[in-house]
């Protein structure tokens, strides 16, 4: 029977189950390589738009961390946390991330011994200090995340864009678009919102501050600022 089956093959080729598995696995693989090439694809940072951009290259401008404009973070913070409504710009939003996260989110160069144990400590994918953004009545997110697979370890550009919406008893940040490298993640829904959300939990927002939001009755994107409002 088996030998049948040989000289059928040799005779008429494979069937047409075996060309679509065939097909499809060539498909999933081609998928794959350009999304490991797009995510290892370097983002450019620049301060503005260039007038000439090159096609195919994400470009990333970073928001404002001025210390004038965001040495009032602090005095805003304690009026968040006693339920006092507040508007934040861009300097305060990374003033506030920097003072909390900073410290916490100094993985070593990747490639190196002390890169390679932390980020087998804190898994595939170890996000830094975020910063903000206000860009056409949206938020964007953007941090650089220390990528690590099986020890080999590099650092790639995340970067969200979006704004916040209800979810049960809170408001959550929604990114419309989501960037891991230059792959544009948001193309395929089904795995960018866990993805950022994964990222997200491994940053811990201290107690006061969560417990804070929860009670947030309302939340903004107006004139180049955050808006957080109680009842």
């Amino acid at each position: 029977m088996a030998e049948n089956k040989k000289i059928e093959k040799a005779l008429y080729g494979p069937s047409p189950t075996e060309v679509a598995l065939g097909a499809l696995l060539g498909l999933l693989a081609g998928v794959l390589a350009a999304c490991v090439y797009l995510v290892l694809k370097p983002v450019s940072t620049v301060k503005e738009m260039p007038k000439e951009p090159v096609r195919g290259m994400l470009y990333y401008i970073a928001g404002s961390d001025s210390t004038a404009k965001g040495r009032t973070w602090s005095a805003k913070q304690k009026q968040f946390v006693a339920s006092t409504s507040i508007s934040l710009v861009e300097e305060e939003l990374n003033a506030w991330a920097t003072s909390t996260f900073a410290a916490a989110a100094k993985p070593a160069a990747p490639g190196g011994k002390a890169a390679e144990a932390a980020s087998s400590e804190g898994g595939i994918f170890q996000p830094g200090t975020p910063n903000f953004k206000f860009v056409d009545g949206k938020l964007q997110i953007g941090t650089k995340c220390v990528l690590n697979w099986y020890g080999l370890t590099t650092e790639v550009m995340v970067i969200a864009t979006g704004a916040f919406e209800r979810s049960g008893d809170r408001y959550v940040f929604k990114a419309d678009t989501l960037h891991l490298g230059s792959c544009p993640l948001h193309l395929l829904p089904s795995v960018a919102a866990p993805f950022f959300d994964h990222l997200v939990g491994k940053k811990k927002v201290p107690d006061d501050i969560r417990s804070a939001w929860v009670k947030v009755d309302e939340v903004a994107l107006e004139g180049g600022a955050l808006k957080l409002s109680f009842q």
